[in-house]
């Protein structure tokens, strides 16, 4: 049941949350970027989660701890799903903007998603893009989001064509919170590796709330993979993808199963399909990794209030 959720007003301020471990001092350009953007006016939080080992990163940023925005906390956790639930709890704000470790986010980057909750008081998540710096192609890969229009997700069908990234994302808190929070079993360091964020977009349509894509809000993206690493990278986010997707059906929220059907057909079966009838059979590990995954997340329990896997 959707609960009624509070008008978003243009003054109201915003925490940026930022998940993070054994970023080092290579996360420095990444606060700089957030607490320099001219568009972050309404941010009054800039709230850091470590993950790290070690010391590295603290001492990298310890420049930065006498901005009154900033707050760092340190958690021997492993997982990003654990990390943006203890954001969602510690957060002094409503709206709570997400972004990775490994980006710099435009000054104006805020913008687009508060005029998507602002304007449709029913979104509860947005989305933004994602674009590469440059790289050497021929070495590798970044992942990208990017799109050219506005995408107003209010349907199962609608979010087919909407598979925003947790790179550049934003939520109104207490909704997640009222969904139970984030799935601590998906993503980086998780038991099923990735999907966090698809599986609580799937989340908040099931609870009757809205998805909104924005283009105007946009970040870099420097987290470059060389091919091997892509593999693995692959492996993870199909395996992930059919664990998160697996949820709904296995409780028999079954409007929801054009969402991983899309995801099979149309980038792991068809791609493998053509590239196959062209004399270049690649891209196996797509298909077997949703396949694995959504076995795995089939058999796992699934707490039934708040669609997260129960941790074993």
């Amino acid at each position: 049941m959707t609960q009624i959720i509070q008008e978003i007003k243009k003054t109201q301020p915003v925490t940026v949350l930022l998940c993070t471990a054994e970023r080092g001092d290579s996360l420095v350009p990444t606060v700089t970027s957030i607490l320099s953007a001219t568009g972050n006016s309404r941010c009054d939080e800039l709230l850091v989660i470590d993950q790290s080992a070690d010391g590295r990163t603290e001492k990298a940023i310890a420049p930065f701890l006498d901005d009154p925005r900033l707050r760092f906390i340190r958690s021997a956790t492993k997982g990003k799903g654990i990390s943006l639930n203890f954001g969602v709890e510690w957060a002094k704000n409503e709206i709570i903007a997400i972004t990775d470790d490994d980006v710099e986010v435009f000054p104006d980057w805020l913008d687009g998603h508060l005029e998507a909750f602002e304007t449709h008081p029913k979104v509860a998540l947005t989305y933004g893009q994602v674009l590469p710096v440059d790289f050497d192609s021929s070495a590798g890969f970044i992942p990208i989001y990017l799109f050219e229009q506005d995408r107003h997700v209010k349907t199962f069908p609608d979010k087919l064509e909407a598979r925003g990234i947790g790179a550049n994302t934003c939520i109104r808190r207490d909704v997640i919170r009222g969904l139970g929070g984030f799935d601590p079993t998906l993503g980086p360091g998780g038991k099923f590796f990735a999907c966090v964020d698809g599986d609580m977009t799937v989340r908040c349509l099931i609870g009757g709330y809205e998805i909104y894509e924005t283009h105007k809000s946009k970040v870099y993206h420097y987290g470059f993979r060389s091919w091997e690493q892509g593999r693995k990278l692959a492996r993870n986010a199909w395996y992930g993808i059919g664990a998160a997707y697996a949820k709904p059906l296995r409780l028999g929220y079954w409007k929801t199963l054009p969402i991983p059907a899309h995801e099979f057909f149309n980038y792991a079966l068809f791609p493998f399909i053509k590239k196959t009838l062209r004399g270049r059979p690649q891209g196996w590990i797509p298909i077997k990794s949703f396949l694995q995954g959504f076995v795995a997340g089939w058999k796992a329990p699934i707490d039934q209030k708040t669609l997260r896997f129960i941790a074993e």
